[in-house]
């Protein structure tokens, strides 16, 4: 988490990699900090690849994940595809949406102004 404050995706990245080398198993925790710097360091597409990793490999997803991918998708003008990981959280039912997606979704829509959502 430290890189990631930091700026440093690329140690984090050499990081996720060396665990995996090891035969360490990552957790939504891991990718929840991979995701969250991606999208803080402005790179939704690393961001996107790490959720598809997360998706291909059976990690169980949770809100905070989803809502940091949402947020990420939204600061990148990518809104129709926030709102398609918000509406299969209502449909999928495994994370739900919390008081921090709903503000997430309400502030980019706005932004877009795009009030009949």
């Amino acid at each position: 988490k430290g890189y990631s404050r930091a700026g440093r995706m690329d140690k984090c990245l050499e990081v996720y990699e060396n665990m995996r080398e090891k035969g360490f198993v990552p957790t939504q925790v891991t990718y929840g900090i991979l995701l969250d710097g991606y999208i803080n360091d402005g790179q939704v597409e690393k961001a996107a690849w790490v959720f598809e990793v997360m998706v291909q490999e059976g990690c169980p997803m949770n809100t905070v994940l989803l809502t940091t991918l949402m947020k990420g998708l939204a600061q990148a003008g990518r809104i129709d595809q926030a709102m398609e990981i918000y509406k299969r959280m209502l449909i999928d039912g495994e994370a739900m949406p919390d008081l921090v997606t709903f503000s997430v979704l309400i502030k980019a829509n706005c932004k877009a102004e795009r009030q009949d959502v």
